[in-house]
């Protein structure tokens, strides 16, 4: 009798054993529940909605370009209007200068890098026009300007070389319009920036020595104009060393990228001004 109460007894406190067990193990599954739901609910949302939108890029093609080799094999020197409606007058074209080591004439240097930067524009991407390729030609500065007007270029890019009678003067230099100029003083602003554009990206690249932008009115190939224009003088051809360095493929591609850059430069900082 007694064996069968202690049995009983056992069995019994195994159940008790056996119930106890099992409401700790759902309490414990409850609660975990309860600190995942509580957990999920005060993370911060760490992801967010990436945007895809970028800004327009500049399509070059948009763009024209003139480039006029200045110069010419022949000068004319008949007298022409320096501006519209202008009494003052100067020769169609000048001369302009050669290579004191070289003997190369300024014509010849201005058609090669024209020819040279017009390829370069092309492959990236501008609409360009070259006044001349050869240089057998007839082309008036006012012409030349009236061209550029009706190609309603972006920039007129005319190619020059300077000439002192100082041997030592080098550097280059960029030439546009006065203020005040009474041919196309609303254009003032971009001629300028144009010039200075150029000048600031062709020093960068070739190295030269830097002179400055120009501002005069007594160039008739800017007073007939009425698009954004200037005059790069790329260096002296009467300076030995400059001279000889101007007819290098080496230097000449430097001449080149650094043109190119500062009309770049100019169409990205016109574009910044507009807001587009």
């Amino acid at each position: 009798m007694k064996k069968l109460l202690k049995i009983s007894i056992s069995i019994s406190l195994l159940c008790l054993l056996a119930i106890l067990f099992v409401w700790i193990i759902r309490e414990s599954s409850n609660n975990t529940t309860e600190i995942t739901s509580d957990t999920s609910e005060t993370i911060p949302e760490t992801i967010h909605e990436v945007s895809t939108e970028t800004e327009p890029e500049i399509d070059n093609s948009d763009y024209t370009i003139v480039i006029d080799p200045g110069h010419q094999a022949a000068a004319n020197w008949e007298e022409e209007p320096i501006g519209p409606g202008a009494n003052e007058t100067k020769p169609k074209v000048a001369p302009g200068t050669k290579g004191v080591s070289t003997e190369v004439p300024e014509y010849q240097l201005t058609l090669d890098i024209s020819l040279k930067l017009r390829d370069e524009l092309v492959a990236r991407g501008y609409q360009v026009i070259l006044l001349r390729e050869t240089n057998e030609v007839d082309i008036p500065n006012s012409k030349r300007a009236e061209l550029a007007n009706q190609a309603n270029a972006d920039a007129f890019i005319r190619i020059h070389a300077n000439g002192s009678e100082n041997s030592e003067d080098t550097g280059a230099m960029t030439i546009c319009q006065t203020r005040d100029n009474p041919y196309n003083s609303a254009i003032y602003e971009q001629c300028y920036s144009l010039s200075e554009c150029i000048l600031d990206a062709y020093v960068k690249s070739t190295g030269c020595n830097r002179e400055y932008v120009w501002e005069t009115d007594t160039m008739s190939g800017i007073n007939w104009c009425q698009v954004p224009v200037t005059i790069v003088e790329m260096g002296y051809m009467t300076n030995p060393q400059e001279d000889e360095i101007m007819q290098t493929p080496e230097y000449q591609e430097k001449m080149v990228q650094g043109i190119a850059n500062g009309i770049e430069n100019f169409f990205k900082k016109e574009n910044e001004k507009n807001g587009d």
